[in-house]
């Protein structure tokens, strides 16, 4: 399960960087020297950075790069740590859960708009950050069984 939320929560945003950065770069050259812009460069951008927050948020909460929460904790006393991360690890479920339940109501009251010059429906950048936040709790449930079971790297 890790080895694949690596690869979508990894591996799969450092790829659309490079490809948001390609895309970019090819519609200022053709702009800036051929007088014609490539229309969809900016929707697909987008669509590329969407994918590259959403999911590089998983890969993140892997890495526990979580807003400072480990600073916080490990200013704890030892006997205190593993019930703060716990605690903030179920606050992080929560938090995604919520997250997820909104993305599912965008997802179910737009399904007829779509990017002007893709034509995709608009409902997909809100399936993509259901999709990352559907990983960070898979991210923050397996943190909380290894820390359960008193494995040092979990990670």
């Amino acid at each position: 399960m890790r080895s694949l939320i690596r690869l979508f929560g990894v591996a799969l945003p450092a790829v659309t960087t490079g490809a948001i950065v390609l895309v970019v770069f090819a519609d200022v050259i053709a702009r800036n020297f051929f007088q014609a812009p490539i229309p969809w460069a900016h929707d697909l951008a987008v669509v590329m950075m969407a994918v590259t927050v959403w999911f590089g948020l998983a890969g993140a909460c892997m890495s526990d790069q979580m807003f400072g929460i480990a600073t916080v904790v490990e200013r704890l006393p030892p006997r205190l740590q593993m019930a703060a991360m716990v605690a903030a690890d179920l606050l992080t479920i929560l938090i995604a859960a919520a997250v997820v339940r909104a993305a599912y109501a965008q997802i179910s009251t737009a399904r007829f708009t779509t990017f002007l010059a893709l034509g995709w429906p608009k409902w997909i950048i809100a399936a993509f950050i259901a999709a990352g936040m559907i990983m960070i709790i898979i991210v923050r449930l397996l943190d909380i069984v290894a820390r359960l079971r008193g494995e040092k790297n979990f990670q």
